[in-house]
Parts: structure tokens; sequence; C-alpha cells
């Protein structure tokens, strides 16, 4: 009797199945991950844009800026991708950012009133949205 090395044509059939069943499985679960991703990476977004307007507003009388614009242009803000939501379809930057802005706040404005959040196309889950207090509430 001869030895043959390899596997036979019913060993290679059953390995493919189980290996098409895992990944129907596993599918949903790995755009789970990745929405949670891209809410965490927005999330990172929306806090480095509040200490920018948290420094914009120490060197302006507590004023907030007008603009996104305006942190961007005045160093307050390093890299112009926080201005990009990574669930967007489209690239934001300082000029179009994938964020709403609320113009017109103080320091001494109430402290929940919401002035960054997600545009609403953004996420499926809800939209973050960046309060005067610097806190990151999530909305649904």
């Amino acid at each position: 009797m001869p030895n043959r090395a390899g596997f036979t044509l019913t060993e290679l059939i059953s390995i493919s199945v189980i290996s098409a069943i895992f990944i129907v499985i596993s599918a949903p679960f790995i755009g789970n991950i990745r929405s949670r991703a891209d809410l965490l990476a927005c999330e990172e977004n929306l806090q480095e844009i509040g200490l920018g307007i948290k420094l914009y507003a120490s060197e302006h009388q507590g004023r907030f800026p007008l603009s996104l614009d305006e942190l961007m242009e005045g160093g307050y803000v390093e890299d112009e991708m926080v201005f990009d939501c990574p669930s967007s379809q489209a690239l934001g930057d300082a000029q179009e950012p994938d964020y709403a802005y609320v113009p017109g706040h103080t320091i001494l404005s109430s402290s929940d009133a919401v002035v960054v959040s997600d545009k609403d196309e953004n996420h499926k889950a809800g939209k973050y949205a960046l309060c005067v207090s610097g806190d990151i509430i999530l909305k649904q």
C-alpha cells in the first residue's frame, strides 16, 4: 500500500464549510467592533476640539471662537484631522468639519450647553456632543 501525503477531498470540503460558517457567524461582530472603534475615535476628536476651544477662550476673555476654523488658524489644534469624523463619507477639515458647531458661547455659558456635536448622518448608534463644561455625552 503506497504512503499518501495530503488531504482527501472530503477533508478539504469539510474544512471549507466549517470556515465559511465561522466567517458568516462572526461578520456581524466585526461590523460592531468597527462601529465602536469609529465612535471612540470620534470621541477623541471632540476631546481635542474641546481642549482647543478652552485654550482659545483663555486667550480671548472667555469667549469661544466664531468657527472651528479659528482653532486651526490660531494653532489651538495641531492636526486638521480632528475635524474629520471617521464614520463620515466626506473628508472633514477646518473649513468644512464633520461636526456641527454652535457659536456664541463663553466659559460662563451653561455647563450642559452643547458646543460641538456629530452631524446626524455620522453615526447610526447616536451622536456625541461636547458640552461647555468639556464633558462629552452620547445622545441617542
